[in-house]
C-alpha cells in the first residue's frame, strides 16, 4: 500500500482532490498534477491524468501500452492545496517580439 506520493501523503493528496471534485480513485498514484490558468481565461484549474473506466466501473485496457487507459483532464481550482500537498504551478508562456 501506498502512502506518499510525489505529491505529498497519500490521504491528503486524496482528501485536496475530493475538495476540488475529482474522484482520486481515478487518479494513478504516479500521475502528474498541475496548477494552470491557461486556455481559461485566468481561472486557476487543475491538469491531472483520469483513468479511463467501462460502464460496469472496470478499467479500460489500452492496448498500445499494456496499462490502464488514461486521459488528460481539468477541474477548477476551489480549495488550495495545503502545506503538505506539493503541486506545480504551470508557468505561463511570455509573449516576446
Amino acid at each position: 500500500m501506498f502512502h506518499e506520493t510525489v505529491h505529498g501523503p497519500v490521504h491528503a493528496v486524496a482528501e485536496w482532490l475530493r475538495a476540488n471534485g475529482i474522484d482520486p480513485q481515478d487518479v494513478p498514484i504516479d500521475s502528474d498534477i498541475t496548477i494552470g490558468t491557461e486556455p481559461f481565461g485566468g481561472a486557476r484549474h487543475i491538469r491531472y491524468s483520469a483513468l479511463l473506466r467501462n460502464e460496469l466501473g472496470h478499467l479500460h485496457h489500452d492496448p498500445a501500452t499494456g496499462r490502464a487507459a488514461v486521459e488528460a483532464r481539468t477541474a477548477l481550482l476551489v480549495v488550495e492545496a495545503p502545506e503538505n500537498v506539493k503541486i506545480a504551478e504551470e508557468s505561463r508562456a511570455v509573449a516576446t517580439r
